[in-house]
């Protein structure tokens, strides 16, 4: 069943997910405005609002900028998010700018990680608009 707004157009549901099995393998950009499980393999970009998930023998390599990035595998690259959760036994390879770390026991981490900051863009802005 499909749902409807008042347009008549088909709007996502919240519990949709877009799954790349095991044994799939993508080159290139990937956007979804559902939530995404990688069990395959990417490289290249990967754009979502939603919730990326890297399964246990996913592996993602390149950027990733989503709503939220769970690693239970493997990421290599950089990932620009709101949230972010490495998981036991995931590894996370590369730079991270995220509102949200969370490292659990026996996860791996090896590179840079910056805090996102949406007052930054609006300080810049309010300083150029009020000088005279």
């Amino acid at each position: 069943m499909a749902i409807f707004d008042k347009t008549n157009a088909v709007s996502p549901a919240s519990s949709e997910t877009t799954i790349i099995a095991s044994g799939a393998k993508i080159d290139g950009a990937f956007n979804c405005a559902s939530r995404l499980h990688v069990d395959g393999e990417v490289t290249g970009e990967i754009n979502s609002k939603s919730i990326v998930t890297i399964g246990k023998g996913g592996k993602i390599n390149g950027s990733i900028k989503a709503g939220r990035l769970i690693v239970n595998g493997l990421f290599e690259g950089e990932a620009e998010c709101d949230g972010v959760e490495v998981l036991a036994g995931g590894k996370f390879l590369g730079k991270v700018i995220s509102k949200e770390l969370m490292i659990e026991a026996k996860a791996e981490f090896e590179g840079e990680s910056k805090i996102k900051r949406d007052s930054e863009v609006s300080k810049a802005s309010i300083k150029s608009s009020t000088k005279a």
